[in-house]
């Protein structure tokens, strides 16, 4: 993948599963490592709709529109849909992977600090990001153009 940002998050995501500390530091630590590593599979999406499309470029003024296009809600909606099935089993283990960790994050980032984290589960959360991002590095170019098509028009009527 070209975008070092989504490598980035997944380093960051696996640094903060090894954080060791006071019980509360590492429990927030755990929190941000499963949203960071959502991100990283979110980021992974945008630069792939991106660079599908011959929008990728260094200046932000270009690449931003179409990041701003893909909403989290409609994305995990439409990776579940019909339309992405016909995409083909990656593009559907990634809305699963994907609808999972947004569903992790959800918890992650507005729990109360009561919720319970493992160190185990938050490296499997970030062995998943990682895997997500290998099938999105997986797809070809055909699958990368229509799979951003996917994500950023509107959904067809039944």
């Amino acid at each position: 993948m070209g975008n070092p940002l989504v490598y980035d998050l997944l380093e960051v995501a696996e640094a903060l599963s090894e954080q060791r500390g006071r019980r509360n530091l590492e429990k927030a630590a755990m929190r941000r490592s499963v949203s960071t590593a959502y991100y990283a599979v979110f980021h992974g999406l945008c630069f792939v709709s991106t660079r599908a499309l011959g929008m990728w470029r260094r200046d932000a003024a270009v690449t931003e529109p179409i990041y701003r296009l893909l909403d989290h809600g409609q994305v995990r909606r439409r990776l579940s849909g019909r339309e992405a099935a016909e995409l083909g089993p990656v593009i559907v283990g990634i809305g699963t992977i994907l609808a999972d960790l947004q569903e992790r994050r959800h918890l992650a980032d507005y729990s109360p600090p009561s919720l319970e984290i493992s160190r185990d589960v938050t490296r499997i959360v970030v062995a998943r990001a990682r895997k997500t991002i290998a099938d999105l590095e997986s797809l070809d170019d055909d699958q990368c153009r229509r799979l951003a098509v996917l994500l950023i028009t509107k959904a067809r009527l039944a």
